[in-house]
């Protein structure tokens, strides 16, 4: 439905009592009169804004206008069991959902109505054919066309079948001539046929593997291929005997309705023996009514006729299949994860149906109808037995390996059977076997990745350790930037990692996305989140980043949905060129939190190879074991990264080349020329300075005015009193003033006379 969602066809309506009628009257999302004619288009909103409006207006639900090249097919007062409904559904096997009483089935698709059946009226407005009915005053069907009509439909989003708008031309052309004509065809005759349970049975036997041999006896009375009439009534009466069961009176009626019916028939000795004889053909083997099937199939006792009972089939499912229902709250979608080789997949709805379908077909491929499949789902998804996210990957001592859980402690690993009573998503595509096997590509690359540099690399060991664990990323506190001009490799180390975490698990975003309003749910649910290539950035704030790598509480929001609170347990990784900018509490906490990896080595385009990664990850098993080895260092060291002062250093001057008042002062200002105090270079007008320097340097982005003093203090390690002097009543630093170059440059870009720093 998302396209006619995004389309400016929806409006509101409301109920109006006429006698005993209810009518909907549609009205503006703004307020105000609308209709379906084409005048009112300037009225029509999108879907969202039209939910958005129906919080505000006293309406009973919202509709849309069908467009030209959709349909809509409203089922009424039929229940979805009826065999003609599951047929409609069948038939056209796109969205549908139930009608604002619950009681009408609506389904929608796309038509080409250059190929339907259509006239031109009067005024050349083109009009379905008279020969079929809009709405069947018969068999309680409308069927209405986007350019032949100018009907609503009020939409409800109580889905029967979640399928996207299929191009349905074929099916409404089908369901003209078989369902609007309004002169209906017959199906059957009441003479020939006999009555309609009896017909139901001939029709089936029609159609099974053996139905040619049927009709030939039923149908045309051919006995050339038996040595006797006899024999053929005998033979007929076996083929009745297979779909009815060893039921006599039954195999009577519907012999009595076929081509061999006669006389002698009606000799009581004769016609026992022959039904008779024809049971014992059977051998005992009989319809599938009467054969070993599931317990959610079921048949019609009158006819025979098979079907399949929702309710069963759903129990059916809780009892051979492992899945689990994962919502926080009713604020969330639901999601549904299924038990597959000894991990938790995360399934659509329609990979869920598939299953379900399956259940079926295994049985009768014949059977399956996905108006059954889909309420079946629906019995399976409102039960109230769901599990929370922070209940999926709980156990911080494990990793789900594909051979096996390996439960994990400083001293020591061991691995176990997999089992469907641990809620693991997450499972590293290889096996563990305990050993250390070589990785001489991996090793080459991260030689070269870290200057040869063990400590670091024994750092982004552990620190890949931890990504692949179940541990919580907020118990270390801490992010990793690599950093290095482009071509020195340092994407390919985390593509690698989420390739080992496997789709669905990491999630490809920048600090600024993050930072945005949907960003928190962005990184929802996943284990890895950030760039592979950031672009240098600036950020007001790092609020959100504090958050994910303090373990606070989260709000996040989906679209259309309501928001609620997470705790990010995963972790952050950004690959970047530049290291952001950033403003608001740029404090050393802040810092602390922020492992600045640099990369020195570009690799010349003649030496780079395009297949590093698949080759790297030909060696995830040993690459793995030496990672399970870091990440138990880490939990001896109390889940604390080690840390080389290579780190340390580079965190010291992102901390001085990011705060922006250090940066100032190291660029605009220097000790007073030949020790003299200019009485026009007070603290005030050198701070009003420094708000100039950060429009061009850091988004406008300042620090207030005692941020700045107190920067400049802690910066010169003195206290802001024994930095500053009062002279003539103002203020002045003692030692500093501005450089001759930035009183020429501001005094030029913000308007100040040439001779006030003079």
């Amino acid at each position: 439905m998302q396209e006619l969602m995004d389309m400016k066809i929806w409006f509101l309506w409301r109920k109006e009592i006429d006698g005993d009628r209810i009518n909907k009257i549609p009205f503006a999302a703004g307020g105000g009169a609308t209709g379906t004619n084409g005048k009112y288009r300037h009225t029509w909103v999108t879907y969202d804004e039209a939910v958005t409006a129906n919080t505000k207006q006293s309406a009973a639900g919202i509709g849309f206008v069908i467009p030209k090249g959709h349909f809509f097919l409203d089922i009424d007062h039929i229940p979805l069991t009826d065999p003609f409904v599951e047929m409609l559904l069948n038939r056209f096997n796109s969205y549908t959902e139930r009608s604002v009483s619950g009681g009408g089935i609506h389904i929608y698709g796309k038509c080409d109505l250059d190929k339907l059946p259509t006239y031109a009226d009067k005024n050349g407005n083109l009009r379905l054919d008279k020969a079929y009915y809009m709405k069947n005053p018969n068999n309680h069907l409308e069927l209405y066309v986007g350019g032949l009509t100018n009907r609503f439909a009020a939409f409800t989003g109580d889905v029967i079948l979640n399928e996207p708008l299929r191009e349905s031309t074929a099916a409404v052309l089908t369901t003209l001539d078989k369902n609007m004509r309004k002169t209906e065809k017959i199906t059957y005759s009441e003479k020939r046929d006999g009555d309609r349970a009896g017909f139901d049975i001939v029709c089936n036997l029609r159609k099974q593997k053996n139905g040619e041999k049927f009709k030939k006896l039923y149908d045309d009375g051919d006995i050339s291929e038996y040595g006797s009439q006899s024999e053929a009534d005998a033979a007929l009466c076996a083929l009745i005997a297979f779909r009815t069961g060893p039921d006599p009176a039954a195999i009577d009626d519907i012999f009595r309705s076929s081509a061999l019916y006669r006389e002698k028939w009606e000799r009581e000795d004769y016609r026992e023996a022959t039904i008779a004889t024809g049971i014992d053909a059977c051998h005992g083997t009989f319809h599938k009514s009467k054969m070993e099937h599931p317990y959610f199939i079921k048949f019609n006792e009158q006819t025979g006729e098979v079907y399949v009972s929702v309710p069963l089939l759903a129990k059916y499912v809780r009892e051979h299949l492992r899945y689990v229902l994962v919502r926080d709250n009713g604020k969330q979608g639901l999601m549904k994860y299924v038990y597959e080789n000894g991990c938790y997949r995360l399934y659509a709805d329609n990979m869920l149906m598939g299953i379900i379908k399956q259940y079926i077909a295994d049985y009768d491929e014949e059977l399956v109808k996905m108006g059954k499949v889909s309420e079946t789902l629906q019995h399976i998804i409102t039960d109230l037995n769901y599990v929370s996210q922070e209940e999926l990957n709980a156990n911080e001592d494990l990793i789900n390996f594909s051979n096996g859980l390996l439960h994990i402690t400083a001293n020591n690993v061991t691995l176990a059977p997999h089992s469907p009573d641990i809620l693991s998503t997450i499972q590293i595509p290889c096996s563990w076997t305990g050993r250390e096997t070589p990785t001489p590509v991996f090793d080459g690359y991260m030689h070269t990745l870290t200057n040869g540099d063990k400590a670091i690399e024994q750092l982004l060991l552990e620190f890949i350790g931890v990504c692949i664990s179940n541990i919580k990323g907020w118990r270390m506190k801490k992010a990793l930037f690599l950093v290095g001009d482009g071509d020195t490799g340092k994407s390919q180390l985390k593509s690698l990692v989420e390739r080992l975490l496997g789709k669905g698990n990491f999630i490809g975003i920048d600090l600024k996305e993050i930072e945005a309003r949907f960003g928190t749910g962005a990184i929802y649910g996943t284990r890895l989140a950030g760039s592979s290539d950031m672009s240098f950035l600036s950020v007001d704030e790092l609020k959100t980043f504090k958050k994910i790598t303090g373990g606070d509480s989260l709000y996040a929001e989906f679209k259309g949905q309501q928001a609620f609170e997470f705790t990010y347990n995963g972790l952050l990784w950004f690959c970047m060129n530049r290291l952001p900018k950033f403003g608001g509490d740029d404090g050393k906490w802040v810092y602390d939190r922020i492992m600045v990896v640099r990369c020195p080595n570009v690799i010349p385009k003649d030496k780079q190879d395009k297949t590093l990664l698949d080759k790297m990850y030909a060696e995830r098993d040993g690459i793995v074991f030496k990672t399970i080895k870091a990440l138990q260092q880490v939990i001896t060291n109390g889940y604390r990264f080690s840390e080389p002062d290579s780190v340390s250093l580079a965190r010291e001057k992102y901390m001085s080349d990011n705060n922006t008042v250090v940066s100032f002062f190291e660029e605009c200002m220097c000790e007073w020329p030949d020790g003299k105090i200019n009485k026009h270079c007070t603290t005030g007008r050198i701070y009003k300075v420094y708000q100039g320097w950060c429009r061009e340097n850091n988004n406008g982005f300042a620090k207030t005015a005692k941020e700045f003093r107190e920067a400049i203090a802690s910066h010169l390690g003195a206290d802001y009193s024994t930095i500053t002097t009062r002279q003539n009543g103002n203020t002045y630093y003692k030692d500093y003033s501005l450089t001759s170059e930035a009183k020429e440059q501001f005094s030029r870009e913000y308007g100040y006379d040439g001779t006030v720093f003079l």
